[in-house]
């Protein structure tokens, strides 16, 4: 008997969920900036193949705040640097594949895309793109499911994000755009 339960209890890494939490919250270079206390694990965890913290220094579209900061501030998500591959994990611990990307604006605009669809994350999306983006983005026009041509003729948003053609920017929910690209 005490063979058997010798090998059960060093096959758990940690005895319970919180002990896990802690040792995870302790390796993450980049933490949330705020929790929810609704789920056991009270933020997102974006595990991303870059390492270098800096690249999510860049401004968030036209505004004067990171990337970095809107994500783990707004979206109550941690970024977890030079893992295995890029996903995201939910509160509930969900895993959802991310783009196999370097482009660290990329990875954090598919990121949001993800937690909008989420219940939480589709009220922090609300309120995000109200305080930031009124008069710019229509949620009513917010199109999950775009169908749009892959022709690329790109429109700079109203939101100062570059999208591959005024599709695109429809499905997004932009009001206004201009030819070209934002850069």
């Amino acid at each position: 008997m005490l063979l058997i339960f010798n090998s059960i209890s060093c096959s758990e890494e940690y005895p319970n969920d919180n002990d896990r939490d802690q040792n995870l919250s302790d390796i993450i270079e980049l933490p949330a900036l705020r929790t929810n206390s609704s789920f056991n694990q009270p933020y997102r965890i974006l595990k991303t193949t870059i390492s270098d913290p800096a690249v999510f220094d860049k401004n968030y579209g036209n505004l004067e705040i990171s990337i970095g900061y809107v994500l783990r501030y707004y979206f109550y998500t941690a970024i977890d640097l030079n893992s295995d591959k890029n996903e995201l994990i939910s509160m509930d611990r969900s895993t959802f594949t991310m783009p196999d990307t370097s482009d660290s604006v990329e990875l954090i605009r598919a990121a949001i895309s993800e937690i909008s669809g989420m219940t939480f994350g589709s009220q922090e999306n609300e309120e995000f793109i109200i305080k930031y983006f009124d008069g710019c983005i229509d949620l009513t026009n917010i199109n999950k499911n775009c169908i749009a041509p892959t022709v690329v003729d790109p429109v700079c948003g109203c939101d100062g994000f570059t999208y591959n053609n005024s599709t695109l920017a429809g499905c997004a929910g932009l009001i206004s755009y201009s030819l070209g690209s934002c850069d």
